[in-house]
Parts: structure tokens; C-alpha cells; sequence
């Protein structure tokens, strides 16, 4: 698999440097990406109501806007560090077990404790 994406970016990369692809094509694409993980993300927070998606959601957002109104790549990139500092200060919330993961963890702790 990162045979496949290291070969789709350096294709993107060529098709870049060489003029045959404008660069804006790609801050385009790239906004478009954040603005459906903005939606996402807010999506997310009206089910869990937890105000790190909400705030990751709109940051998301906000770049994505930044980069097609500018037409530049950097609010991409700032938008992404300040993600990153936000999960990194535990905004991004833990995710949740499911009740037969939660069993299946007791039923292997308890056949590890009865095995000498």
C-alpha cells in the first residue's frame, strides 16, 4: 500500500514541477478534503457532544476556506499544525469499546488466569 501512495505522489509531485498540473489544482483538492473532514468532524459532534470536535471541526474548516480564498497551500498546512497541537493537548476524544470487545478482553483474562 505505500508503494501505491508514494508512487501517487511522486506522479502529483512531476505533474506539478513540470507545469502540466497547476499547482491551485491541488489546494483545491486538499480543501475540498478538509472541508468533508470539517463536516465530518462536526457530524461526529452533534451524535457525541464532545467540544474537541467540535473545535477540530471548525479548525478544518477554516483552513479549507483559507486555502480556496487565498489560493495558497499554507493554510493547509497551519490548519494541520494547529490540529495536531490541539490532539496533542487531548482534544481529540478517546474512542469508545464496544461491548463485545469489552467481553471478549474478560473472557481472554480470565483463560490466561486459569492456565498455569
Amino acid at each position: 500500500m505505500k508503494w501505491i501512495i508514494g508512487s501517487l505522489l511522486l506522479a502529483v509531485g512531476g505533474a506539478v514541477y513540470s507545469g502540466r498540473v497547476p499547482m491551485i489544482w491541488l489546494v483545491y483538492c486538499f480543501g475540498a478534503l478538509f472541508a468533508s473532514l470539517g463536516a465530518a468532524l462536526i457530524f461526529a459532534y452533534t451524535r457525541n457532544k464532545h467540544p474537541g470536535l467540535l473545535l477540530m471541526g471548525t479548525i478544518y474548516f477554516i483552513a479549507a476556506l483559507a486555502a480556496v480564498v487565498l489560493e495558497h497551500w499554507w493554510p493547509l498546512v497551519a490548519g494541520f499544525g494547529v490540529l495536531w497541537v490541539l490532539r496533542a493537548m487531548g482534544m481529540e476524544p478517546e474512542a469508545e469499546q464496544s461491548k463485545a470487545a469489552e467481553t471478549l478482553r474478560k473472557v481472554a483474562t480470565e483463560e490466561g488466569e486459569k492456565k498455569p
